[in-house]
């Protein structure tokens, strides 16, 4: 049996889920539609309270994006929460000379009528380090080492 309850649930994650589809500097008006006044935000490199900071992270990232893709792999709801899995296909003028990145990762919200925590866990080294000159070869050398010692 669906409730009214889980049908505005839904509805609020499949915003959530179309804003992030569209993300781009045009669009980051819509998040007030979805989140709230003072929303929580953590990934593994920020934590951003309130939705003006969280603006601004984001219009900050999606200035320098040349290309964004996301695909949803997975999504587990229930009452007030959800996780979402995900991959992102991203390419950014200052990271790995501009070309594609695939990342996959994450997503945890929690909510009422308005998502006021969202947390992004992904692979920092995959979305970062790895694809920086100096260090992505460092990066790729100690991973490589670790895996051969797994075995």
């Amino acid at each position: 049996m669906t409730t009214t309850t889980d049908l505005k649930s839904q509805r609020l994650l499949n915003s959530l889920m179309s804003f992030y589809e569209d993300f781009s500097v045009e669009n980051l008006s819509n998040l007030d539609a979805v989140y709230t006044q003072d929303i929580e935000f953590v990934d593994p490199i920020h934590k951003v309270d309130g939705i003006l900071s969280l603006k601004h992270y984001l219009k900050k990232m999606a200035v320098n994006l040349t290309h964004y893709g996301i695909r949803y792999l997975d999504v587990l709801s229930g009452e007030n929460t959800a996780y979402v899995t995900w991959e992102m296909d991203f390419a950014h003028k200052s990271i790995n000379g501009g070309k594609m990145i695939t990342v996959r990762g994450m997503s945890h919200f929690k909510f009422t009528n308005r998502v006021y925590y969202h947390e992004d866990s992904y692979d920092l080294g995959a979305l970062i380090y790895d694809h920086l000159p100096l260090l992505g070869g460092i990066t790729r050398s100690l991973k490589g080492r670790m895996a051969a010692q797994a075995h």
